[in-house]
């Protein structure tokens, strides 16, 4: 019976390997960074391409950056860090004479007809409902991935929901993440006129009662405007997220009682 000959394994020594990955990683960063407008776009990019968990959702909003809605289906999702942010500020928000003239006229409405403000009644439907398209074909607002995550931070206590009803049924609300005394306002939605925007400014007058320090509401320039939202520098914003992350905040599941 013949010898088999010996296999002979080839192996890179550590050094050489090191050096391989090292040299691989340079050269594909380079090109990342250059293609994406630089090193903070390039690694937005890459983030974009995790799975969506609960982790990976706290860890970029605590980071400060933003989850843009995917309107086109697609598989990955995009994270932004724009110069400019949109905040309200929580002890100095503003009350439209319209909305103001709304809810005074709540208080008159048949019972029936009046809205109820519940806090964390329903996140599930509540998201859901928020996540709506608008009927064209393949455009999602907030994907099923997301929306599986978000009912996990619910349960965490993260994500809440203000929800507002009309004899028993859901027709508008507010979700949002808390994060110690940060709070980002991701969506709302309403089948009855004026109900999220009620149910936006009792989240406004509640964030002031639990003492929270920094509210995200959105794109810079937006509709927001009305409640007295501002528009500030990336830099001042990561100041006041750092102080706001480090102040000790808890979402408490108390309705507030509006005063006029």
């Amino acid at each position: 019976m013949g010898i088999l000959p010996k296999q002979v394994a080839t192996v890179i020594p550590d050094n050489t390997r090191q050096s391989i990955k090292r040299f691989l990683q340079q050269f594909f960063q380079f090109g990342l960074t250059k293609i994406s407008g630089g090193k903070s776009n390039a690694l937005l990019w890459s983030y974009g391409h995790f799975e969506l968990t609960p982790f990976i959702i706290f860890q970029g909003f605590s980071q400060g950056s933003n989850l843009l809605p995917n309107l086109n289906g697609g598989t990955h999702h995009v994270w932004e860090d724009p110069e400019l942010r949109g905040i309200i500020p929580i002890a100095d928000f503003k009350l439209r004479n319209d909305l103001l003239r709304c809810l005074k006229k709540e208080k008159t409405l048949d019972p029936t007809q009046q809205l109820e403000i519940r806090i964390n009644s329903n996140f599930n439907d509540t998201i859901v409902a928020c996540a709506r398209t608008d009927g064209k074909k393949n455009r999602v607002w907030l994907t099923s991935d997301f929306i599986k995550s978000a009912l996990h931070l619910h349960e965490m206590g993260i994500a809440h929901s203000i929800e507002a009803y009309q004899n028993g049924i859901l027709v508008g609300g507010v979700i949002g993440f808390a994060i110690n005394g940060y709070f980002i306002t991701l969506s709302l939605f309403h089948t009855v006129d004026n109900a999220s925007k009620i149910a936006f400014y009792y989240l406004l007058v509640k964030l002031k009662d639990d003492g929270f320090i920094l509210h995200l509401s959105g794109a810079a320039n937006s509709w927001f405007t009305q409640y007295g939202m501002i528009n500030v520098q990336k830099d001042e914003f990561r100041i006041s997220l750092m102080q706001a992350i480090a102040t000790p905040t808890k979402f408490s599941t108390t309705v507030p009682q509006l005063t006029f």
